[in-house]
Formats: C-alpha cells, structure tokens, sequence
C-alpha cells in the first residue's frame, strides 16, 4: 500500500498533521476536497475545504473554499501550492466564499486516484497543451 502525503496545517488551535482526499459533490459532480487529520489513533476527518454553492457557475478543477476556517485553508492552499486563489468573492446566505483554481497535478499527489476518478467523470486529459505558432495543441 502507498504511503499517503501528509503535510502540517496550522490554525489557531495548533498544528496538525493531515492528507487530502479527492472526491466529487454527488448532485453538480464539483471538486470535493476533505481534509483528513493523523492522529495516534489514526486518520479521521478534519475539515471540508471546499463548499457546494450549486447556485453559481465554475470551471472544473475550481471549487468554492469552506467559511469555516477559510483564512487557514487559503494560507494552507498558498504553502502547499495547490491552487490559485482568484480575485473575487461569491456570497450564499450569510457566508462569503472565495474561489479558487486548484492544480490538479498538485492534488494528485495526494490522491492521485481520486483525481484520476474526478478527470474521467470531466473528460479532462493529462496531455499538456503545447504552443506551437500561436496554436494549441495536444501531445
């Protein structure tokens, strides 16, 4: 069995040390990210980083960051390099979520089935696009 990445997450009780697991919202097939904390116990959940705001539009691999602890979660994005956060904000209820364009490559080093199960479900390939005089193409 493959050891799972495990990174530390900081946040105003502590430091904790936690892996990702890559999954999808059942009704819109969205990006699902869980974070799952490693105790001497062992694993158990620890928090979603991500919400399903169903009402507003994304790209696939873009996901809305959960309110909870969303100021820990975008330094934890930021430090681990797993995405982008973009410059807007969307507002559901009394919550106000910003957004953010994950780095699937960087997802899969953590859950690299869960990201190959959530680029099958989006068609998305793994070819990279190459720029080749002013056009894209895939090798």
């Amino acid at each position: 069995m493959d050891e799972v990445k495990k990174v530390p997450f900081y946040w105003e009780f502590g430091e904790e040390t936690v892996s990702l697991e890559i999954g999808m919202y059942a009704n819109t097939g969205r990006l699902h990210i869980e974070i799952i904390t490693h105790t001497k116990d062992g694993p158990e959940p620890f928090a979603a980083m991500t919400v399903n705001l169903p009402a507003y539009s994304l790209e696939p691999g873009q996901a809305f960051i959960s309110g909870d602890i969303s100021k820990d979660l975008l330094r934890f994005i930021r430090e681990n390099k797993l995405g982008k956060v973009l410059p807007y904000k969307v507002h559901s209820g009394f919550g106000t979520y910003s957004v953010v364009s994950f780095d699937l490559n960087k997802l899969k080093e953590f859950d690299p089935k869960g990201v190959a199960e959530f680029k099958k479900a989006w068609n998305i390939s793994d070819k990279k696009p190459v720029r080749k005089k002013n056009r894209e193409i895939e090798r």
